[in-house]
């Protein structure tokens, strides 16, 4: 059986529910949203990352999210992960989606935000339609991580192309590079909150 309850194991408080006039962001439980995320992606939904696709919820369950986000209760995830889903692509979706979390985690506690003084966005060098919906919501390269990832065989398609040196542990393995991307709090107040202004109307409850 799959948890019925929202995970609250977080370093920040988890709104009930972030919203626009167009989309409603809730929190991920296994009981209610497993099954939905599986049955709406695609195998291309997964080209990008390192892990996936998924034949079953419990497999996405198992594999993704108690053997990788919930791996050590003590220790949870403190990152935001975006899945567009193939039937939101090209739509107000995306966008919406960035925009609320941004403005949770970049307005001030007096806005009903958190107040965080920066926001980071990672992506697999070669993902350029996520690279660019970054750059949309107000993001600035930073760089390129090289060689940060080690991929799985198949995941290859995903990869920087580099061949591995003989004799490397993982030599099978192909290697991913991830670009950096990031909007500051200057930045946001600056300029970055009339970039996201297609979100209006935001209402945050909070727990």
């Amino acid at each position: 059986m799959f948890s019925s309850v929202k995970d609250d194991n977080f370093c920040f408080p988890i709104p009930d529910v972030l919203e626009t006039a167009k989309l409603k962001l809730v929190p991920f439980i296994p009981a209610l949203h497993a099954e939905a995320i599986i049955n709406s992606t695609d195998k291309d939904t997964w080209h990008y990352i390192p892990f996936g696709p998924f034949s079953s919820a419990q497999e996405f369950i198992e594999s993704f999210y108690e053997g990788w986000i919930r791996l050590c209760p003590e220790i949870i995830w403190f990152q935001l992960f975006v899945l567009v889903l193939p039937q939101a692509r090209h739509t107000h979706v995306a966008s919406h989606m960035i925009g609320l979390l941004m403005r949770y985690a970049l307005n001030l506690p007096a806005e009903g935000g958190l107040g965080l003084r920066r926001v980071q966005w990672s992506a697999n060098v070669k993902n350029e339609g996520s690279i660019g919906l970054a750059r949309k919501m107000g993001m600035r390269i930073e760089g390129v991580k090289r060689w940060a990832r080690v991929l799985k065989v198949e995941k290859a398609e995903g990869s920087n192309g580099i061949a591995t040196r003989k004799g490397d542990p993982r030599e099978e393995c192909p290697g991913r590079d991830t670009v950096t991307l990031a909007i500051c709090w200057d930045e946001w107040e600056d300029e970055g909150k009339e970039q996201v202004k297609q979100c209006r109307h935001v209402k945050i409850v909070r727990i």
